[in-house]
């Protein structure tokens, strides 16, 4: 088989690979705005690779002007992978008006080049896809730090839920820029057919990522703030009440009372922390407080929420593994479920943090030991 007849098999296979998506991703466009500009994005990608079957012709094989409208035709489709990665980081960050802006920008070379005919403005083209794409990749990982940190100060499970895996991909989307310039500044087929496994290989790892992320809906559009309210009328909008207008200490300290003995009821005895979702917001409700005030709390400690519930979901699965004999059939895969896990690596990762072993290594300690459950 020569290089020519591998380019144009792999051109077909990366074809059919972005038509099976767009159908695929169809059905998850409207799960959020995210997925909505993923499924934009996909469909303009599968376009751009449609649009290529002009080449077949060979009055346009070898024409440089066409060649080059067909790359200012791909660059267009720029924005809307930045903004895939900017509102998977930022929800609510993109808005119709920020995105046409952005598609606007990048379609304005087609006519200047159809109009000059000039190689500056591919130039000029290239640079700014370089650059638009660089720039994303910096904000988004200020963006990636800030959301994760987020979601560990209110819920009590990152699985499915963090976005570093953005960041990652963002890395994957300029190097597959990169050799898209590489690879069709001077066309050849052997650039033809690595650029299109190269192609298949970033965005199957990018659908893998994106279709499985839950978006937190209470984090669309604004900015979540934790622990700066301490008390319900803070919280409320109100200003806090100075001691002149008759707010003994007492009070306080009464309430923080019966808060402490209403939250070691719920984690101690109603465990409600076995509730893999466990969110801030639903502990704070259990509680009879609000979301500001129990996050002071727990920070108050030096503790994200996630440390806070996932300390007590060790201590129940060092209590399960305990009681457990050595005939019982108990897979660590069980133990991390009933202790209020949603995966198993999140389970090991997070026993090896608190007990500096892992899962596996505590339970071949505990069936050593003299009298640990050995009939």
């Amino acid at each position: 088989m020569s290089i020519e007849a591998l380019a144009h098999y792999t051109r077909g296979m990366s074809t059919l690979f972005f038509v099976m998506w767009t159908l695929n991703i169809y059905r998850y466009r409207r799960r959020n705005r995210m997925m909505q500009l993923m499924f934009i994005a996909v469909c303009y990608l599968t376009f751009g690779f449609l649009k290529d079957v002009v080449f077949l012709f060979p009055r346009f094989m070898t024409d440089e002007f066409v060649e080059n409208i067909v790359i200012l035709t791909d660059a267009i489709c720029t924005p809307f992978l930045c903004a895939f990665f900017l509102e998977a980081t930022r929800p609510g960050v993109v808005t119709p008006r920020r995105l046409l802006l952005g598609v606007l920008v990048f379609a304005a070379f087609l006519p200047a080049y159809i109009i000059l005919r000039s190689p500056v403005v591919l130039a000029v083209c290239y640079a700014a896809s370089f650059a638009c794409s660089t720039l994303t990749f910096l904000v988004i990982t200020r963006y990636v730090s800030r959301y994760n940190q987020c979601i560990a100060d209110n819920y009590s499970y990152t699985q499915d839920l963090s976005v570093t895996w953005v960041a990652g991909c963002a890395a994957a989307y300029s190097a597959w820029f990169i050799v898209y310039f590489l690879c069709f500044n001077e066309a050849t087929w052997t650039g033809e057919v690595f650029f299109d496994l190269f192609s298949i290989t970033v965005w199957t790892v990018m659908w893998r990522f994106s279709r499985r992320h839950h978006v937190i809906t209470e984090m669309l559009g604004k900015e979540v703030t934790i622990g700066m309210l301490p008390s319900d009328e803070q919280e409320k909008g109100n200003p806090p009440q100075s001691d002149e207008e008759d707010q003994p200490q007492k009070k306080n300290t009464s309430r923080d009372v019966f808060f402490i003995h209403a939250l070691n009821q719920k984690m101690e005895v109603d465990k409600i922390y076995l509730d893999p979702r466990l969110s801030l917001s639903d502990l704070a409700l259990a509680v009879g407080s609000n979301r500001s005030y129990l996050s002071e709390f727990i920070n108050g400690r030096g503790k994200s929420f996630y440390d806070f519930v996932n300390e007590y979901r060790i201590a129940e699965a060092c209590r399960i593994i305990d009681s457990a004999s050595s005939l019982e059939k108990l897979t660590l895969a069980d133990v991390a479920t009933r202790s209020g896990f949603n995966s198993i690596s999140s389970f090991n990762r997070y026993f090896y943090r608190v007990k500096g072993m892992t899962p596996t290594a505590y339970r071949r300690f505990h069936l050593l030991e003299p009298g640990s459950g050995q009939e």
